[in-house]
């Protein structure tokens, strides 16, 4: 009965050791997933990533007053507003700063037949589904969600687009805010 008893025990010890491990294991991923959300870039607010050319919103949209979608023209018809080609910049720099260290780069990819590696600043979860063509249509200005990027000189992202943010604007503007208007 005792060696019935003692097994009996060392079997509920070992149970609750591996109960235990488990419960922490799981904490563990539980904590890394909420680090994960809130540090991740494509959490963060004011994310400016350094680019390969540097580029002057503030210049270019604030000063010259060059349309966002004169650069951006994917974004009046399609999801994304796309990055524009080495092609776009040379069509006022052919002529404007030509010289210019930063726009000798620029020419150099064209020459190269190369893209330019721009690195997204604003990127959009797998799970959601956000089109610009939808947004530019009903007249959503570009700063509503991109913040004043004519007055960055390095962009980044002044506005932390987690769901709250999209359905607060949806509500003021009448905007559906059924799941699946943004959720695949």
């Amino acid at each position: 009965m005792r060696d019935k008893f003692r097994a009996s025990r060392q079997s509920l010890s070992q149970t609750a050791f591996i109960g235990l491990m488990a419960a922490a294991i799981g904490a563990f991923f539980f904590l890394l997933g909420l680090v994960y959300f809130y540090v991740s870039p494509i959490s963060l607010t004011m994310y400016s990533p350094k680019q390969p050319i540097p580029f002057s919103h503030k210049l270019h949209a604030g000063e010259n007053k060059i349309p966002c979608q004169y650069c951006h023209s994917d974004a009046r018809r399609s999801e994304s507003a796309g990055v524009p080609g080495a092609q776009k910049c040379m069509n006022c720099h052919n002529t404007i700063k030509s010289e210019s260290p930063e726009i000798l780069k620029v020419a150099a990819a064209i020459e190269k037949g190369k893209p330019i590696e721009w690195i997204k600043v604003f990127v959009t979860p797998d799970h959601v589904w956000f089109s610009h063509k939808r947004h530019i249509k009903k007249d959503v200005a570009c700063q509503t969600c991109h913040g004043k990027v004519e007055t960055m000189e390095v962009v980044g992202r002044a506005v932390d687009h987690k769901m709250g943010f999209c359905l607060d604007c949806h509500r003021e503007k009448g905007a559906p805010t059924d799941c699946w208007t943004c959720h695949t």
